[in-house]
């Protein structure tokens, strides 16, 4: 076999015997484990040692408490802990690599039970479990960034080992978020003390755990030393077109049939692992290329007449073309429908407007309803002449795109597909029907089609959306004949009743908006203040440091003063300059004052200061011991400055307290600036910083729960994003970062909101360019 044999699929050995590709993989799952047992206790020894450095910092007390029991337990129960520990991580490992090569073993995959519990209410969201995902999604941000340069050798390889098209993260089973899950699920595994979990994994950190790098390294050299390059050779494909293929990059991403498709990693469950099943619908994963390969011959005749009426990939009209223009000049003069046909049309749709609107049942085979694929093969298409044959085919092939699209309900397709025999005359009547998305029957369908969307099945058939589409459907149905003003109409009454609809949800949305965009202001009035103090003790030389006990009041009670000082816009030109001089000034005031000008100085500024500060703290409601402790030690440290003679010494626990503390309030402010410094930005942070009010998403929550909301407001900063139901309940907030985590782990997916019937086109047009391509 050779190297490119080696690397292009892994596929078992005509003898039976594991592929190379899957020996490799075999063998750096065996190093990887070997790794952790040969350092599992440096790796207790280094967590512990970093749980009781947290306990020192003086912790709440819940969260101490915490920290102690999981130091406590983790010595005691090491020897169960290593055990569970190499468990967790063989299984995670194995779980992983089965996703990429199958050959291996399947991963785990939801049941029939949890495919049943699907569209459930927003209402039973598991927002702790939802919490924990992205704490440790957050967690394994810090381990990989800090070890990015060996990973990014490795990430290249393993692509190439596992046949993938483009180097990700996501595709190295050996990244620091599976060995962090291990990590967990093996504390979760022996149940030491679940209430400790989120502390004991908050308190993980590159610095406090097993040094990733040299496993990473060898890891990198058993490939290099395999003969696996760090890219894959090109392949370019022949082609007889010239046009690239039209979509979404996960569209897109099918037309190498030759790679495995890895829009988005396969969720886990499992002890320690997400709880959360793949997606099974929305997003730019389209059905169409899961249809039963029927009919090519329609599919060929539909490209053929769209190309012959002008269409080609890449060329979706985007409005109704100009009578003048010079496009209109060179279109061919297309002949009137055939009288016949369109007679018999017409008694079709008589027929189906008086029948009942047929149900959908559970298992149904929607091909049944393609009634223009039926109708084909009947003698009165075939007499008819090509070019209403080939409006048949085109338009079959755009209602088996509806009905392969899975982000519209089925019982709304079918709904929907009841529109196939007026939509063909009215695409008779107007040819324009492919070639403008402004012709007034497109326009219905692609509006039915995109509110469909966001109907919920449990919603039942009384919905006030679902009557209104089942309505509008049934109009056409009994009404339409030969005039296009109906569907201009009908359009215009759905938009309003659209527009109605979203004014009574934003009205729901709105107070939770306006909380939001109040906690958003005053985050944002933190970090100002955050970055003020920091600037300022950042300044001073270090003969003129602030002094340890100044710094944990600066970095807590007056950040919060000078933070309302920024929130009030009305005030904020007085208040805030008047808050950053009171804190200049008490840092000056601290400081060894040298001459009789500098003590008379303070002397004067000392009355002002202090009726400043205590309308700040009186304003944060700061009271009791901690504040009297303060000013005490505060008016202490003045006096001696005026009378010019050394304070009092501490005594050696308190002073050393007093460091400690002043430490630790300036490493607290450092990382409160440091979460607000976004590292490199990939692509699903720039894919969830695109993301817009208004667009629909399938999200999951547990395993097999998927739920189908919107978003329907974002924050000025985009610090908060809020999505809801149709209704605008069931609300639920997340940063743009945690988007970015729930998309890099695989529990959310955008729908695609681009008109349907374009979509089609362009997929119907591309047709020939995929099957050459495979």
């Amino acid at each position: 076999m050779t190297r490119e044999q080696t690397l292009s699929g892994g596929r078992p050995s005509a003898h039976g015997q594991p592929s190379p590709t899957v020996r490799m993989a075999r063998t750096l799952v065996a190093h990887t484990l070997a790794y952790f047992a040969e350092h599992e206790d440096r790796l207790l020894e280094m967590v512990r040692a970093r749980l009781m450095e947290l306990v020192d910092a003086k912790p709440p007390l819940g969260q101490g408490q915490n920290l102690r029991s999981a130091h406590l337990l983790l010595g005691r129960y090491g020897a169960q802990f290593h055990r569970a520990m190499q468990q967790a991580l063989a299984e995670g490992l194995s779980e992983e690599l089965a996703t990429l090569l199958p050959q291996m073993g399947s991963p785990v995959r939801p049941s029939e039970a949890d495919d049943a519990a699907r569209g459930v209410s927003l209402s039973l969201i598991d927002v702790d479990e939802v919490e924990r995902v992205l704490l440790l999604d957050r967690v394994a941000q810090r381990f990989s960034a800090r070890h990015e340069a060996v990973l990014e050798p490795l990430n290249q390889r393993l692509s190439v080992l596992f046949c993938r098209e483009n180097s990700s993260i996501q595709d190295n089973p050996f990244q620091p978020m599976v060995l962090l899950r291990a990590f967990v699920a093996a504390w979760s595994a022996c149940e030491l003390d679940p209430q400790a979990t989120q502390d004991l994994v908050e308190s993980l950190s590159p610095a406090s755990f097993l040094d990733l790098a040299p496993l990473y390294t060898e890891l990198n050299a058993k490939l290099v030393n395999a003969g696996v390059p760090a890219q894959r050779a090109l392949r370019i494909k022949p082609s007889t077109s010239g046009h690239a293929p039209l979509g979404a990059p996960s569209r897109g991403a099918a037309l190498d049939s030759a790679a495995p498709s890895h829009a988005a990693p396969l969720a886990r469950d499992g002890g320690g692992r997400s709880g959360f099943a793949p997606m099974d619908g929305g997003g730019g994963r389209s059905a169409w290329g899961s249809l039963a390969p029927v009919a090519h011959t329609v599919a060929a005749h539909a490209r053929q007449f769209l190309q012959r009426l002008g269409l080609a990939p890449g060329s979706r009209s985007t409005g109704a073309m100009d009578a003048d223009s010079s496009e209109m000049d060179t279109r061919p003069v297309l002949e009137a429908a055939s009288p016949a046909l369109m007679g018999y049309l017409g008694n079709l749709q008589a027929g189906a407007s008086a029948r009942a609107a047929p149900v959908w049942v559970d298992g149904q085979d929607l091909a049944e309803h393609n009634v223009l694929r039926q109708m084909r093969d009947r003698d009165e298409i075939r007499r008819a002449p090509e070019l209403d044959r080939g409006t048949v085919d085109a338009l079959a092939e755009v209602f088996d795109f509806v009905f392969a699209d899975q982000a519209i309900p089925m019982q709304m397709k079918v709904i929907i597909g009841r529109l196939q025999i007026p939509v063909l005359k009215a695409a008779m009547i107007d040819r324009d029907f492919f070639l403008s998305d402004q012709h007034p029957a497109r326009r219905l369908v692609d509006s039915l089609a995109g509110a469909s969307v966001a109907w919920a099945p449990e919603k039942g058939e009384s919905d006030p959306l679902y009557l209104r589409i089942e309505h509008t459907v049934q109009r056409v149905l009994t009404e339409f004949e030969d005039d296009l003003t109906l569907f201009v109409d009908l359009l215009r009454e759905f938009t309003e009743f659209l527009f109605e609809s979203e004014q009574q949800a934003q009205a729901r949305v709105e107070p939770v908006a306006q909380q939001e965009r109040k906690g958003e202001s005053w985050e944002q009035a933190l970090a100002q203040a955050d970055e003020r103090i920091h600037e300022r003790v950042q300044a001073l030389a270090d003969e003129k440091a602030v002094a340890p006990f100044l710094l944990p009041f600066l970095t807590t009670q007056w950040r919060e003063v000078m933070a309302r000082a920024w929130m009030d816009e009305t005030t904020r030109d007085q208040n805030y300059p008047q808050a950053v001089t009171t804190m200049e000034q008490l840092i000056w005031s601290i400081q060894p004052k040298t001459s009789s000008e500098e003590r008379r100085q303070l002397v004067a500024i000392l009355p002002d200061m202090v009726r400043q500060l205590n309308l700040g703290l009186d304003a944060i409601e700061w009271n009791g011991k901690p504040r009297a402790t303060f000013t005490r030690r505060l008016i202490s440290t003045h006096t001696m400055a005026i009378r010019l003679t050394q304070p009092a010494p501490l005594d050696t626990g308190s002073a050393a307290l007093e460091e400690r503390d002043g430490q630790a309030a300036l490493q607290q402010l450092d990382e409160r600036r440091a979460t607000r410094q976004f590292g490199a930005v990939d692509t699903f942070d720039a894919q969830a910083q695109a993301f817009q009010r208004g667009m629909w998403f399938d999200v999951a929550i547990e395993q097999g729960t998927h739920i189908r909301c919107r978003l329907s407001w974002v924050s000025p900063m985009r610090t908060r994003l809020l999505f809801t139901n149709r209704d605008g309940f069931d609300a639920f907030v997340r940063s743009e970062r945690e988007v970015a985590a729930m998309l890099r782990l695989g529990r959310i997916h955008l729908l695609d909101n681009e008109a349907i019937v374009g979509r089609a086109l362009d997929k119907i047009l591309v047709g020939n360019e995929l099957q050459m391509a495979a």
